[in-house]
């Protein structure tokens, strides 16, 4: 069978329900990470061990979530295009994320690279690594329709 029709046999569920844990994932883990880190820093969390019962810290991570889910909407739209008519190869899709981030916060203006006094160089940094991790970690269905 011709290369191109096998990766035209995915199943359609699959890439979605792929790419929907692969969302959902990366906002969640990314706006976790991203205000541990930046806005409480490392010394922050180690001596204040009740910063996790907070509710203005959950409520700021769901806020970031809400937002990175909307924002990241095209790139995973593209993701899943080149999913179905590309490639599959996870190595490659973890590299296209990569580059989806950095042009997702750079369109929505949310690169840090204006503020270099930022604790870390830019959140799209954090986010790029969570997507290419879940990306090799999580499976694709290999389920072909018939």
């Amino acid at each position: 069978m011709n290369r191109n029709l096998k990766l035209n046999l995915i199943s359609g569920n699959a890439i979605f329900f792929f790419l929907l844990k692969i969302w959902i994932l990366t906002n969640s883990i990314s706006a976790f990470l991203f205000l541990m880190v930046n806005d409480y820093g490392i010394n922050g969390i180690v001596n204040n061990g009740t910063i996790l019962f907070k509710e203005e810290f959950w409520q700021s991570i769901l806020l970031i979530a809400c937002i990175g889910l909307i924002c990241s909407m095209p790139a995973m739209l593209i993701l899943g295009l080149l999913i179905k008519l590309w490639t599959r190869n996870k190595v490659i899709l973890a590299f296209i994320s990569v580059f989806l981030v950095v042009v997702t916060f750079y369109c929505t203006g949310s690169m840090a690279l204006k503020n270099p006094k930022m604790y870390i160089p830019s959140p799209s940094i954090i986010y790029a690594t969570v997507i290419s991790i879940l990306i090799l970690i999580i499976k694709l269905d290999r389920k072909h329709t018939d």
